[in-house]
């Protein structure tokens, strides 16, 4: 099991296609240029129209809590680009305009309610991994127990702590309103934004919880940045205040919020990694998925793809049986069948899915027959939404002081690694195991991990095996192009001799 309980208390835890314009030059310029201007505003209002009205008729901006074993819907994405032509009796010419597209920038599953805000006001932290021109997000009371009421909220940039720069604060409205009750169990996406963000940027988005309202958050880790700020409750509004530095709390646990899109014109579609603990970055100060962003973002900007961080801790990809019983209801999420739309294929412009799940159903107690029947489950869905599935080999892992790793446990993790390799169900594999196995500087021990990438509970890897497995990945698994690897942090030398020194 990898889940741990946070110390202290308080509030912690596209509409139709556009259309075509053909027509014969003509003399009358100033009724061409007013006709290019009105054509250019329709299109931009198309893209900034408040997210709960579409083509004249209301629209609810909320989603149900997902449903275990309900197929999730569709994916859709714009389309990628839009062609203009004009015709003249001597000359013939093509223009390829770039179709704007929202695309998921950042997201952060919420896992727990805990913790109760009332009259408070939250600022949470989000690095976007793609640029663009305009700026959504995603407010979530998947885990309240009565309605969630925001009574104000604002984007901006982010200035460093609590701090943000006042000259880029936008007020931010919900189907046109300056607030909006969510309830329980919902989510609801606030209208766009027109602001120009840049690839890795922070922004700050601020919330006025109006409400008392059991907070739902995304919790992990002892080690994980500072990522959200709040008020005692009581405080009020302070959604549009400059500096909160005195007046709120830091902590590491997002609240609230757990996606950001973006709408933008060059790249690719975003890649969203559904993980548990290891790749939500226990006991280490470095994420595997924020590596892998590296490497992508050394490539030409029309090739980069945003890399989506769905990791939670304590995570199972199963639901919880009397003989496996998980930690959904304590900080491990709902199980990734269940989230699996949510938090993955009803987001915009995603195109891969990495399903790094199963450590913890098999330390819970579920077989290997059974988490397999799980992968087969998410792969069906997966697939149905159109979207391809890659799949993860499980770490080598041993016995600590806190969780007994039994060798039934280890007989049915190499059944399952194996399956993974060679079944051919996903549409790509990712073979880490060996990566991070003690297989190298002259250790043969591929059961165990390799001490230098061992956080310590034999596990979670440290800031140095997070590093390998990004570095490991082959590009072509993920259809990228050959990009750089970043510097490892321990120099590694395979075992001459020891097969799985090569396996990955």
């Amino acid at each position: 099991m990898t889940h741990y309980l946070p110390a202290g208390g308080g509030p912690a835890r596209g509409g139709p296609e556009r259309p075509i314009f053909a027509a014969r030059r003509q003399r009358n310029w100033p009724l061409l240029a007013l006709l290019a201007v009105v054509a250019a505003a329709a299109i931009v209002a198309v893209f900034l129209l408040p997210s709960s009205t579409v083509a004249g008729k209301q629209t609810t901006a909320l989603s149900s809590r997902p449903d275990p074993g309900t197929a999730p819907p569709k994916a859709t994405t714009a389309p990628t680009s839009s062609t203009s032509t004009s015709t003249s009796t001597s000359t013939s010419t093509t223009t390829v305009v770039p179709q704007a597209t929202w695309r998921i920038a950042w997201g952060s599953p919420m896992s727990w309610g805990y913790g109760v805000a009332s009259d408070a006001t939250v600022r949470d932290l989000a690095t976007v991994a793609l640029g663009g021109q305009a700026v959504k997000f995603r407010v979530s009371n998947l885990w309240g127990t009565s309605p969630l009421t925001i009574g104000a909220a604002t984007l901006a940039e982010s200035a460093g702590g609590s701090a943000i720069t006042p000259a880029t604060t936008h007020t931010v409205t919900f189907g046109g309103s300056p607030q909006i009750t969510i309830a329980p169990g919902q989510e609801a996406y606030s209208d766009p934004v027109a602001m120009t963000v840049t690839p890795n940027e922070t922004l700050a988005i601020s919330l006025w919880v109006q409400s008392t309202t059991l907070v739902s958050l995304h919790w992990c880790c002892k080690t994980s940045p500072t990522r959200v700020f709040f008020t005692p409750n009581g405080r009020g509004n302070l959604s549009s205040q400059a500096n909160m530095q005195g007046v709120v709390y830091p902590g590491t646990q997002i609240r609230f919020v757990d996606a950001v899109d973006v709408l933008e014109t060059t790249g690719q579609p975003s890649i969203v990694v559904v993980g548990d603990s290891i790749t939500d970055g226990y006991n280490s100060t470095l994420r595997w998925t924020h590596v892998l962003q590296q490497r992508i973002d050394t490539l030409p900007a029309d090739q980069q793809r945003a890399v989506i961080n769905e990791g939670i801790s304590a995570n199972a990809l199963l639901p919880p049986t009397p003989t496996s019983p998980t930690d959904d209801t304590k900080s491990g999420g709902l199980p990734g069948l269940s989230r699996l739309a949510n938090d993955a294929l009803n987001q915009p412009g995603v195109g891969e899915v990495i399903l790094f799940l199963g450590t913890n159903d098999l330390w819970f107690g579920s077989t290997a027959a059974q988490l397999i029947q799980g992968y087969q489950q998410a792969i069906a869905a997966v697939h149905k939404a159109g979207v391809r599935i890659i799949g993860v080999t499980l770490l080598p892992r041993a016995t600590d002081k806190d969780e007994y790793w039994s060798p039934a446990d280890q007989a049915n993790l190499v059944t399952v690694d194996n399956w993974i390799r060679t079944s051919g169900a996903f549409d790509g594999v990712l073979d880490m195991a060996p990566v991070v196995a003690d297989v190298y500087n002259g250790q043969c021990n591929p059961t165990a991990m390799f001490p230098p990438y061992d956080s310590g509970d034999h596990l979670h890897p440290n800031p140095a095996g997070q590093t390998a497995i990004a570095n490991a990945i082959n590009p072509q698994t993920l259809q990228l192009p050959a990009m750089a690897q970043v510097p490892p942090l321990v120099a590694v030398t395979p075992t001459p001799g020891c097969s799985s020194a090569n396996a990955a």
